[in-house]
């Protein structure tokens, strides 16, 4: 395997669209949404089929549940990566990474950050994007579009150089254990 590996990133919106959508409904809040919305359905079809009588307030107020909670929120979330994506400077200009064997080197324009292996507690991959967290709620976001042809060799080291310090890996991440280089 070569030393470094180097490629940059110019930020997605559905990437980013993924990245909050899945960060959101992994946690307890989005769980219990989830749950709220799954109730409220469940309670309205109730309401309608199996009463002699519809409570048509009830009914509404299970149509409101369910419309915020499994509606709304991800149209919320939509339109919040939207907007993170036009207004934030980070997204602004495109982000270079170097993979070494020792940690990972980040740069935009004049900024410079090392982060060691050891410091990556999770990596997540979805259908659009592979997240980096360094904390439970720091990340670098990498577009799964923009990593192009070298994906693969990508993924691979990064899954490789973290191994030995055990982050959370994604189930779809596994098969990255052994080498695609």
């Amino acid at each position: 395997m070569a030393q470094e590996k180097k490629f940059k990133i110019n930020m997605t919106r559905e990437a980013l669209q993924s990245f909050m959508i899945t960060s959101y409904y992994s946690r307890l809040g989005g769980i219990v949404s989830i749950l709220l919305g799954l109730g409220a359905i469940a309670m309205a079809v109730r309401e309608i089929f199996f009463r002699e009588k519809i409570d048509v307030t009830g009914l509404a107020v299970y149509v409101i549940i369910f419309l915020a909670c499994l509606v709304v929120n991800p149209i919320l979330l939509r339109s919040q990566a939207k907007k993170q994506l036009k207004n934030s400077p980070s997204y602004q200009q495109p982000i270079e990474y170097t993979l070494y064997p020792e940690y990972l080197e980040v740069c935009q324009g004049e900024e410079h950050l090392e982060v060691g292996w050891e410091l990556i507690y999770k990596i997540k991959l979805t259908g659009k994007m592979a997240a980096i967290y360094t904390s439970k709620i720091n990340a670098f976001v990498w577009p799964l579009s923009e990593l192009g042809a070298d994906k693969d060799s990508i993924l691979s080291r990064v899954v490789q150089y973290t191994q030995e310090f055990h982050p959370i890996l994604s189930g779809n991440l596994k098969e990255y254990r052994k080498s695609k280089d």
